[in-house]
């Protein structure tokens, strides 16, 4: 297959820059909307991107768009498409509706109808996804003014579920968060990182990727797998072309939680960087890296500390972000950080001079990536106690 598909890859809100300039890496001409970008590409330019986008949430191939009025016309026109091209039968439809502004809006109906355009290609029931389905067809028809588009996930899974985290403990920062977030923190061949609050360790896990230059679909299935367009050969020959960066990246990561530890050593062994990472039980007092003169001679500090909320007009993690700011501008000028916070008053009060570089959402929060271009050295006398 040679010809064109009209792509669109999905991300989460703020990171369609970082998205944009990932598929432009790729020598891809791609137009940024609200929620991703548009672009073209053949089997291998979408094979691709599955295997190596790590902002991208979804990728969709558009297989059809049409004028719709009614639900009769939309099963009509359904039913025109050539459905097995693209799907099989032995996979089950995950079918997704929506609509806005448009005289076809009943979600369920639309479903409905689209299901029966697909019977009839298939010349039987299509079956349906159920919970714990491992492999499904993702579908989606989404009306907008009148106009129908169905689009097909090319994974069966988000991309931002890398596969290596099995254990996410509490509040699990989204991979392609944490993707964004060493993007943004400026983080380079020859920088070290560290993150003091690693929770699973996906910050530090997808740093040591990215300085391996390892391709952030490397552990799912293969892309179209559940397509009646699967090409295991074509898959196979884009994964082995992956020539890993021979670099050894000084990354460190701790938590004062010892069942975080254990799990983000587990998932960084799942990821194939375990030798990369260093992941220790160390409140952020006691992080070795931290202490006077330990720390590499350059790099980043990237996490995701914790929220907390406000009580009584108070806020118990001020003394803990006061002295993340104090460590951070211990470490000196070669050092810049990069903090999600979902305060953004409480991060300033690290007294680190931070900017906001995306603002996106995560578990239901409005969460805002604040990096700072260089370190600033402390004064010795001022640490919080």
């Amino acid at each position: 297959m040679t010809q064109a598909l009209p792509l669109f890859a999905a991300c989460q809100p703020g990171l369609e820059p970082f998205l944009l300039a990932e598929l432009e890496a790729f020598n891809l001409e791609a137009d940024a909307v609200p929620g991703g970008a548009t672009f073209d590409g053949d089997l291998d330019t979408l094979l691709r991107s599955c295997l190596w986008l790590g902002t991208a949430s979804h990728i969709r191939i558009r297989l059809a768009r049409f004028r719709c009025r009614a639900l009769g016309e939309l099963e009509r026109k359904a039913a025109d498409f050539a459905w097995l091209d693209w799907l099989t039968p032995r996979v089950p439809l995950d079918l997704n509706a929506s609509s806005k502004r448009s005289r076809v809006y009943h979600t369920g109906a639309i479903q409905e109808r689209v299901h029966n355009a697909i019977g009839r290609a298939f010349r039987q029931t299509p079956l349906l996804a159920k919970p714990g389905d491992e492999v499904t067809a993702p579908l989606h028809v989404r009306f907008v003014n009148d106009t129908c588009t169905i689009s097909l996930d090319a994974t069966s899974t988000p991309l931002h579920r890398r596969g290596y985290r099995l254990d996410g403990r509490k509040a699990p920062l989204r991979e392609d968060l944490a993707h964004a977030l060493v993007l943004a923190s400026g983080f380079e061949p020859g920088d070290a990182l560290l993150d003091p609050f690693c929770g699973s360790g996906t910050v530090a896990i997808e740093a040591a990727a990215i300085a391996r230059c390892l391709p952030p679909g490397r552990l799912r299935p293969p892309a179209m797998h559940h397509s009646a367009r699967f090409d295991h050969d074509a898959w196979q020959r884009i994964v082995d072309e992956t020539q890993p960066n021979e670099a050894m990246p000084q990354i460190a990561c701790s938590d004062r939680d010892e069942g975080a530890v254990a799990a983000t050593r587990a998932n960084a062994d799942r990821a194939g960087v375990a030798e990369f990472v260093t992941a220790d039980v160390h409140a952020i007092a006691a992080q070795p890296w931290l202490q006077p003169g330990a720390a590499p001679s350059r790099g980043v500090v990237a996490t995701n500390p914790p929220y907390g909320m406000r009580v009584k007009g108070k806020n118990p993690l001020l003394p803990l972000y006061q002295l993340l700011g104090h460590r951070v501008r211990r470490l000196g000028p070669t050092w810049r950080a990069a903090v999600l916070a979902h305060d953004v008053r409480l991060a300033r009060r690290t007294g680190l001079t931070l900017e906001p570089a995306f603002t996106s959402k995560h578990g239901g929060l409005t969460v805002t990536a604040m990096t700072s271009a260089t370190g600033e050295r402390a004064p010795e006398l001022d640490a919080p106690t």
